[in-house]
Parts: structure tokens; sequence; C-alpha cells
């Protein structure tokens, strides 16, 4: 009796031309390495079309002809900056209840100083109203702003000079005067 033992059969595969040839590791680092060489050469021919001068910050450059320019964005800030010091506000903030506010100009040292409600507690100018008035320094010392005047910002600070150093002889002061000696 013959031995035979029932072999599976082994499955071929198909032949590959390219069975012996070596794959790089990573083909997307062909591609990755493209890429930045493009990226690289893109930004290098910018830069020599805009030739920046040297301490302006990348702001001014030289035009085709040799002559200075200033960069757009640098044009956009300096309207709004005019824009913003055209539209400004002189107010005067004033405690909304009897207490104690911080002082920052007070003598000897003192910290906080006792104000009725209605009374001074500071004068400022800004050209942003509405953030200022939520400053939380405001709400914490319990004060509301009271717009005065309306103007420049030149014209807002001269009024704001004006009110700080004539406060002096505001009716106001001289009665805190009499009571406190402040």
């Amino acid at each position: 009796m013959e031995n035979t033992i029932a072999r599976k059969p082994v499955p071929r595969e198909p032949p590959h031309r390219n069975r012996n040839r070596k794959r790089p590791p990573f083909p997307w680092l062909l591609l990755l390495l493209l890429l930045i060489s493009l990226t690289i050469g893109i930004r290098n021919e910018v830069q020599m079309s805009r030739k920046y001068i040297e301490g302006t910050e990348g702001h001014v450059y030289l035009d085709e002809d040799g002559t200075p320019e200033v960069i757009p964005e640098v044009y956009e800030k300096l309207e709004r900056q005019k824009k913003n010091r055209e539209d400004c506000v002189q107010y005067v903030a004033v405690a909304f209840d009897d207490g104690y506010r911080a002082c920052y100009t007070c003598p000897s040292g003192q910290k906080t100083i006792f104000l009725k409600a209605m009374e001074i507690w500071k004068y400022g100018e800004t050209c942003d109203y509405e953030s200022r008035k939520n400053d939380p320094e405001y709400k914490a010392n319990r004060v509301r702003l009271i717009p005065q005047n309306y103007g420049t910002k030149d014209y807002c600070f001269k009024i704001q000079l004006d009110s700080i150093y004539l406060y002096k002889k505001h009716p106001e002061n001289l009665m805190r005067l009499k009571t406190t000696g402040i």
C-alpha cells in the first residue's frame, strides 16, 4: 500500500515585474521636499521684488525705481489713528454712592478716600469711550463716567488738564478741604 498524504495546494502569487525593485521608505518625503523647496523659492522671489530698508521692520521697501515706499498696512493704520484722534471725549468719573474709593494721588501715602455720592473721583479723556466705560477699575471703585466735552484728542486733553489743575478751587474740593483736610 502506498503511503499517500493529501497535500494542500500552495497558492501561487502572480508574477510581478517590479518585485525586486526597492521602494523608497517614505514616498511622500519626496513630495514634501519638493513643496519646501518651492515655498523657499517663491519666498525669495517675493523678497527680491521688494527690497526692504534695514531698520524699518519691513514697513519701508524700495520700488522698481529705487524710491522708498511704505507698505499699505502702514497707511491703513495711519488713517485709523487719525480718525481715532478726531472722535474723543473728556469725562469725569463721579461716585454713585457714599463710600471709600482708591486714591492714587492722595498725600502722605493714603490709599483710600471717602467720597459722597456725586463727588468727583477722577477726570480723564479717551478716544474709545465704550471700552473705558466698561473698565473694571471704574466698576470696582463704584464710579460712573459722565462725558463733559467732545472733540479732538488734543482738545479733550487740554480740558482734562484744566479740570485737574483748577480742581483745587472747585467748590467740592474746598468743602472737602474744610471737613477732612485733604
